[in-house]
């Protein structure tokens, strides 16, 4: 099973121990068992119960509780290190794998992966813990029952046999049901975020609006109909096991004396020790569903992992340093983006060819869906090229250099996200930011402290200008604006223009701005007009 592989791989916690203490844990339940049914046997026969035996109960007793509780609570701790393992290990592989994975895999999968998934594992470990624990009860019981009867145990495991073998044939259907179901959670929560980012566009477009939310419903009702389905199987099994119980119970009474009357003095034995098997039994059956999902959940999460590892390339990332940048040259570079599919190429752009030098201000021009996008992302080394080569300081940039290659820019892409703290910029100058927040407007609408922004909830144009100096600290050598100025009103469009792009112009710095701002382009030392994915005036 991959959960109980999950837990022995991942878990640095004292396994054996833990091992050791179910165990005895289990022995002493089992044993209480003996204590039990001895005493039961005594009182049948009105013999003197033994006042050791009493204080041979409550030892035991004292062992079962201080045996289980160890190995619950350290059982706990592992899984919950086990979890943590593994969590950050997947984000520190996610954090280093490819653009193009990330946008083919979509953040519902993988959100829905690293966090519900996890969830379900921590929220299933104590229940499952104490069910591994019953199921030695459950051996125990049985060893029990052998040692009475050897008839009476052969009938004992025959119905029990039974109902394990119907488990393990139904559990592979449900394993799949519940793979369906939990796509189709990841499904549905990309429609609600479809809600929450593009709340704006459906508000003013009813059609639009009842047309997301049938399609909400439609997965809802799919996911749905996939886990009452799973559901009713489950509850099917879990009658199944209840009357398992009460057929064997009827077998040890009816029908173990009729086939050997010589048992006959040892079914009120037997029957206790169902009695008694029937509550960690029953524990077993009933965490068999969480099993199942919590399995699942594992499956999941190492086929993300499985993914990221495939998508990933292999780079040293022990000691990044950017190249002095001097020139940046496309010759012939192209791009196509492959099919979720049947990985045929579809939209791309290419052939490229043009020169950039340091100190340069390039402006890119372009329709909606010409590829401007597109080419920023060639440019900051998030795609890599099918076709043609980049230079970099005259020297082609190989598969290795990447890595390094992006420590060049500071990007402001149009769907740029605005962290709310300044991460990876060392020794900051709070004085400098109070003065930035003040120049940019937006000394009134937040602060500067602890390293981070105290309210990053802006307006569109407000945030692109807290992004700004979140860019201009990390002072890069090559800056990307994506239509930075298109949200700006017009005195800070004009701003941005005759004044920001000038000062990191004078600085060295080199720009790459998208604007549509024709009447701005003399601020520009070069203009590139990209239409269908090609340059076609420059």
């Amino acid at each position: 099973m991959k959960l109980l592989d999950f837990f022995k791989n991942e878990s640095h916690a004292p396994q054996t121990k833990i091992v050791f203490m179910a165990l005895v844990s289990g022995l002493a339940n089992g044993y209480l068992l003996t204590i039990i049914n001895g005493a039961a046997e005594a009182v049948n026969k009105s013999e003197d119960i033994q006042v050791n035996n009493f204080f041979l109960f409550l030892l035991d007793l004292i062992l079962l509780i201080y045996t289980k509780q160890y190995s619950l609570k350290q059982g706990t701790v592992a899984a919950e290190d086990a979890i943590n393992r593994v969590r950050l290990r997947v984000t520190n592989k996610l954090r280093n794998t490819e653009l193009p994975f990330i946008e083919m895999t979509g953040h519902a999968k993988i959100y829905t992966r690293i966090t519900q998934d996890t969830s379900l594992i921590s929220e299933s470990a104590i229940i499952l813990i104490n069910a591994c624990q019953q199921v030695i009860v459950v051996f125990i019981c049985l060893l029990y029952i052998a040692w009475l009867s050897i008839p009476g145990f052969v009938v004992t495991l025959f119905v029990l046999g039974i109902s394990v073998l119907m488990y393990l044939y139904n559990s592979k259907h449900i394993s799949t049901q519940l793979h369906e179901a939990s796509n189709k959670e990841s499904d549905f929560f990309n429609g609600i975020k479809s809600i929450l980012i593009g709340f704006k566009e459906i508000k003013i477009n009813r059609k639009k609006n009842d047309a997301l939310f049938e399609h909400i419903k439609d997965i809802s009702k799919e996911t749905n109909e996939i886990k009452v389905a799973t559901g009713l199987h489950f509850v099917i099994e879990l009658m199944f096991a209840q009357t398992s119980f009460y057929i064997l119970c009827a077998a040890i009474v009816f029908i173990l004396p009729a086939i050997s009357p010589t048992q006959t003095d040892q079914v009120l034995g037997i029957t206790i020790a169902i009695l008694f098997l029937f509550g960690p039994l029953s524990m077993v059956v009933s965490a068999f569903p969480l099993f199942v999902r919590a399995n699942v959940a594992v499956e999941n999460i190492y086929q993300l992992e499985h993914e990221i590892d495939l998508s990933s390339k292999k780079q040293d990332l022990t000691d990044i340093k950017a190249p002095v940048f001097k020139s940046l040259e496309f010759n012939e570079v192209s791009f196509f983006y492959p099919h979720q599919h049947d990985q045929n190429a579809t939209f791309g752009v290419g052939p490229l060819s043009f020169k950039l030098n340091k100190g340069d201000t390039l402006f890119i021009v372009g329709g909606n869906g010409s590829g401007k996008s597109t080419l920023l992302k060639l440019i900051t080394g998030l795609y890599y090229p099918l076709t043609g080569n980049i230079y970099l300081n005259n020297k082609p940039l190989e598969a290795d250099d990447y890595v390094d290659y992006r420590e060049l820019y500071s990007t402001i892409f149009t769907d740029f996200h605005l962290f709310d703290r300044l991460y990876g910029i060392e020794d900051i100058d709070s004085q400098r930011v109070d003065q930035f927040l003040e120049t940019m407007g937006l000394e009134k609408k937040t602060t500067f402290k602890n390293n981070g922004f105290s309210n990053t909830e802006l307006s569109t144009g407000q945030k692109k200008r807290l992004a700004y100096i979140a860019s201009v600290l990390e002072d890069k050598q090559i800056y990307i604006f994506d239509e930075w100025a298109a949200d700006q009103d017009p005195e800070f469009r004009q701003y941005f223009y005759e004044v920001l792009l000038k000062d990191l112009k004078a600085k060295g710095k080199t720009v790459i701005a998208v604007s549509h701002d024709d009447r701005y382009f003399y601020a520009a030392d070069r203009v590139i007009k990209i239409e269908y994915g090609k340059i076609i005036e420059s």
